[in-house]
């Protein structure tokens, strides 16, 4: 399990950013406030330069071009490998991960820390902070099926409520039905425009998981908070949520997705072409031109009642370039860690919603209370 559970973190996006997380907030609890925090800054600036670089449109605040010290991967490892690091807690680590969730990006290139933490330079210290979080129990569940006992399913509140999703009445496979109707569309469409560089400033569908339209539902951390408030593909800043949990049908037949043979099997046996569609976005994201699958939901659902993906698959998986033969891959985008999507109708409610509130919203200390734990306004 140690090692299935470094390998996950260093194979992946998703993994490193944690691990890089995780390193700053060692360096920020040794350091006072107002110190320098030398590997912060550094990182700052190596990856400023790479974004500016590529034209990003990234500003520096306060000050000039030419007064950006240079940092290059070879630097930025030597801090890594001196840091400090803390004794692992959930708290840090349940941080770290969502820091994670929240910097992905599928519809363009992969931000500047990102990029620097797959230098190879950088392997040795990630390595480092990779098996100081494995030696620890709080990772141990990160690789666990789902835990049929305590799925909630999460509704955030929205601001407008125009975003407000407009419930139907469909049954699961009518809602497939409907997405798989969709996205043939949506890829017709794109198949019969005139073509252009997969460079150029075009945008699609970038996400794989299915329809946004069925019941989802997330475990809980170690302090009972559902993982679906606070890791979040693409989320909005919600302040307010409520957390349901279901009662999962004993005979419901889960498809777990632990490994990327789990994923490409599915996109060869059960896949469906997207490449018109998604050419463009998926580029950005993996430098890869060529044409892409993912699995058919619909097909999928024809044999399973859900499929769970778990957090440590999550971290070594998502947004990776995944070959599934010699001429299609396929992307895990816009699918949260440790993520159920239910294709059955036989899920229920068991108990009154939990009421859910996030302090200090939009901010780096933004963290979910319950109702009980939020201050009085």
């Amino acid at each position: 399990m140690t090692m299935e559970i470094v390998d996950a973190l260093l194979h992946g996006q998703r993994g490193r950013r944690l691990l890089w997380e995780f390193a700053i907030a060692s360096e920020g609890q040794k350091l006072g406030t107002f110190e320098e925090h030398p590997l912060l800054s550094a990182m700052f600036y190596a990856s400023y330069s790479i974004e500016s670089a590529r034209g990003d449109g990234v500003v520096l605040l306060g000050g000039e071009q030419s007064s950006v010290p240079e940092v290059g991967p070879a630097g930025l490892a030597r801090l890594l490998e001196r840091n400090e690091l803390v004794p692992v807690t959930e708290t840090l680590l349940q941080a770290a991960l969502a820091r994670s969730v929240e910097a992905a990006r599928y519809w363009q290139e992969p931000d500047g820390h990102d990029t620097l933490l797959g230098a190879p330079e950088l392997t040795r210290g990630l390595e480092r902070v990779a098996l100081h979080i494995s030696a620890s129990s709080a990772a141990a569940q990160w690789a666990s099926d789902m835990d049929e006992r305590t799925q909630f399913h999460i509704e955030f509140e929205q601001q407008d409520p125009a975003d407000v999703p407009q419930r139907t009445d469909r049954t699961a496979i009518a809602t497939l039905l409907r997405w798989k109707e969709q996205l043939i569309i949506a890829e017709a469409r794109a198949a019969a425009q005139t073509p252009v560089p997969v460079t150029a400033a075009h945008s699609g569908e970038w996400w794989s998981m299915p329809s946004q339209s069925l019941p989802s539902s997330t475990g809980v951390f170690a302090n009972r908070e559902p993982v679906g408030l606070s890791c979040v593909e693409d989320g909005f800043g919600w302040e307010r949520a409520s957390a349901r949990i279901l009662s999962v049908p004993p005979a419901a037949k889960v498809l777990e997705i632990s490994t990327a043979e789990d994923w490409t099997q599915l996109c060869r046996e059960q896949g469906i072409e997207v490449t018109s569609h998604k050419r463009h976005d998926w580029y950005r994201v993996t430098e890869r031109d060529g044409a892409w699958k993912i699995p058919d939901w619909l097909a999928v659902a024809r044999r399973y009642d859900g499929v769970h993906l778990s957090i440590a698959a999550y971290l070594a998986l998502a947004g990776e370039c995944l070959a599934v033969d010699e001429k299609y891959s396929t992307v895990i985008a816009g699918w949260d860690p440790d993520r159920t999507f239910w294709f059955t109708d036989a899920l229920r409610f068991c108990e009154p919603a939990q009421e859910w509130t996030c302090l200090e919203a939009n901010s780096e200390d933004s963290r979910w209370v319950s109702s009980g734990e939020a201050p009085s306004s």
